[in-house]
């Protein structure tokens, strides 16, 4: 009798132990899925700051697709116009023929994440760096959107397409959309400059490109989201050197 006394024991010890190993159980596959998708959004940054490095942020704008006007036509003259910020950007857009294919963003690099137009943003900075008083110094931002502004980056929510009422997302928190937080560029002139040491190499050109993407809680625990914000942000950035947009000696 004692024996199926302990053995009834042991299940209800069980019983109450169960939902809390459930709930670390379900809590490390949450976070396992929220670093496989920070580690590809950095790889992202990554592709996107490479594609940059070997073409000219100087190329005059052109065409807001990533996809050729026309893939049928052997005419060159009919192709989209190369535009270094958007092309750059089109990196981050969904793989072809996957849901969520804009005409206007599309043949990306991914197709398990979709940068969301209303919450999502890519920032994409030129930076020179010249020889000023035997010192390296940063200079400007070689494009803000059509702007002139010192030190703004171009960005994707502004110049998007498919989807103009949504600007400035890099500006919200993702779990308050409406509501623009206090928050500057994370790469200014200032910041770009803080890194370089007094003895650097002159005359060089920079490339950062910059990620806000909103993760939505896959598993959608409600005890999780008590202590974890739903959606939650991932900032993600590279650096790559931009050769185009080194200074040249001008005789």
């Amino acid at each position: 009798m004692a024996f199926k006394w302990h053995r009834a024991q042991s299940f209800v010890e069980f019983a109450l132990v169960l939902p809390i190993l459930i709930l670390i159980l379900l809590g490390v596959v949450e976070l396992t899925l929220f670093i496989g998708t920070y580690i590809n959004v950095l790889d992202l940054t990554r592709e996107a700051a490479r594609f940059a490095s070997n073409r000219d942020p100087f190329s005059a704008p052109g065409t807001l697709a990533c996809r050729p006007v026309n893939t049928t036509s052997a005419n060159p003259s009919i192709y989209k116009k190369f535009d270094f910020f958007y092309d750059t950007s089109c990196i981050f857009s969904p793989l072809a023929g996957t849901a969520g294919c804009d005409p206007a963003f599309c043949d990306g690099f991914y197709s398990t994440i979709q940068f969301k137009s209303a919450e999502d943003d890519i920032l994409i900075y030129a930076f020179t760096e010249a020889d000023v008083s035997s010192l390296p110094q940063i200079t400007n931002n070689m494009n803000c959107n059509g702007t002139t502004t010192a030190g703004c980056p171009w960005v994707w929510s502004n110049i998007k397409t498919f989807d103009t009422t949504h600007q400035n997302n890099w500006e919200r928190s993702c779990n308050s959309l409406t509501i623009p937080v206090a928050k500057t560029p994370n790469f200014t002139p200032a910041v770009l400059q803080s890194y370089l040491s007094s003895g650097a190499v002159m005359d060089k050109g920079f490339v950062v490109v910059e990620a806000i993407f909103c993760y939505h809680q896959v598993l959608n625990i409600p005890i999780l989201s008590n202590f974890l914000p739903n959606p939650m942000l991932i900032d993600t950035y590279s650096i790559m050197p931009l050769p185009a947009a080194q200074p040249t000696l001008v005789p």
